[in-house]
């Protein structure tokens, strides 16, 4: 399989609209009111999960694009800024996965009956007041935060590289840029 040297439409769409989402994602998740054991979830939290799990769905669909459309990196780049571009990546994936399976585990160690946007049943995960799935919920806060630090390193990189390095490696993801190189 051959390397492309930018990435094409697909893996923009799919970026930005987790980036889109993780932008209402965090807001929404932030200012709900506090979980207590004995709440129902109500519209807020529903659209929160379902949010959740449109964002986890889109990054399966963009690793598995990602594993069939490999983008070569960029070979300007220092050896260690490809690996820690690599790294940052594969850590992003990890997180909204388990940031995801942790708020599920949560919502279902509480017994909720949960839906994809108010249409779409989703399985609980545990049975109600299972200890494990109490524990794994629990991580959920700690996953957010790990997540949320990750974006910011990754936001932080980009825009070092488009302010101060200013060698163009952020545009490859912009929407309409293309790069013209062939080796």
């Amino acid at each position: 399989m051959t390397k492309q040297f930018h990435y094409g439409s697909t893996a923009k769409i799919f970026h930005w609209l987790i980036v889109l989402l993780l932008l209402v994602q965090y807001p929404l998740g932030w200012f709900m009111p506090g979980i207590q054991l004995s709440m129902k979830p109500g519209d807020a939290m529903t659209f929160h999960i379902s949010t959740g799990i449109s964002i986890l769905m889109l990054v399966v669909m963009r690793f598995f694009w990602r594993l069939t459309h490999p983008v070569a990196p960029e070979s300007s780049l220092p050896k260690w800024q490809r690996a820690t571009s690599e790294s940052v990546h594969w850590l992003l994936y990890a997180l909204v996965l388990a940031t995801t399976v942790t708020g599920w585990f949560f919502a279902s160690q509480r017994g909720w009956s949960i839906s994809l946007f108010f249409a779409i049943p989703l399985p609980m995960l545990t049975a109600e007041g299972s200890l494990v799935a109490r524990a794994i919920g629990g991580w959920h806060q700690l996953m957010e935060w790990a997540l949320l630090i990750a974006i910011g390193i990754h936001v932080a990189a980009a825009l070092a590289h488009m302010f101060i390095y200013r060698d163009r490696i952020m545009q490859r993801m912009l929407p309409g840029w293309q790069t013209t190189q062939t080796d």
